[in-house]
């Protein structure tokens, strides 16, 4: 498998989110024209990918429960279309390093079952990291601690770390 053919695997993964999360989803992200009383994020994928980087940045990794309990969500590849967006996100996944537990240097001598791991952890490491920053957000929003501003996930961000 060739670093492309890794690739286009990887962003053709649909990453999972916990079914309990989605009246989170729904108050926080504006698919469609719903209304809320907190701003929002516009598409989904937006509060998934902020949820992540918010994981990562308080290193809170949660597994999710089990699949039944679970619901695909998009397609990385589909996540803003037409963007570097997807490849600065897998690069920051890519940094995680010892949560990855890969050697870089080994993977293009990998058999592809090896390489499917890899990308199997890849994207595990995206739904905890994105379970964990639900999670933050989820105990923010039950407690009424979310102060509804334009830029109250900017300030959730810079001022809860």
């Amino acid at each position: 498998m060739n670093s492309q053919e890794f690739k286009s695997n990887l962003v053709s993964k649909r990453p999972r989110y916990a079914n309990s999360r989605i009246p989170l989803l729904e108050a926080l992200a504006n698919k469609g024209s719903r209304s809320s009383e907190y701003s929002q994020f516009g598409p989904i994928y937006e509060l998934y990918i902020y949820a992540m980087m918010t994981g990562i940045k308080k290193k809170r990794r949660l597994p999710l429960p089990p699949r039944n309990l679970t619901s695909d969500f998009l397609e990385i590849g589909k996540w803003k279309r037409d963007s570097s967006l997807v490849d600065f996100l897998l690069m920051v996944i890519f940094t995680q390093t010892d949560d990855l537990n890969i050697n870089w240097n080994e993977l293009e001598d990998m058999e592809e079952d090896q390489l499917n791991k890899v990308i199997s952890d890849v994207v595990t490491l995206i739904e905890e990291y994105a379970n964990g920053g639900l999670e933050y957000l989820e105990n923010l929003y039950e407690k009424g601690e979310l102060e509804n501003s334009h830029y109250m996930f900017i300030d959730i961000y810079k001022n809860n770390f």
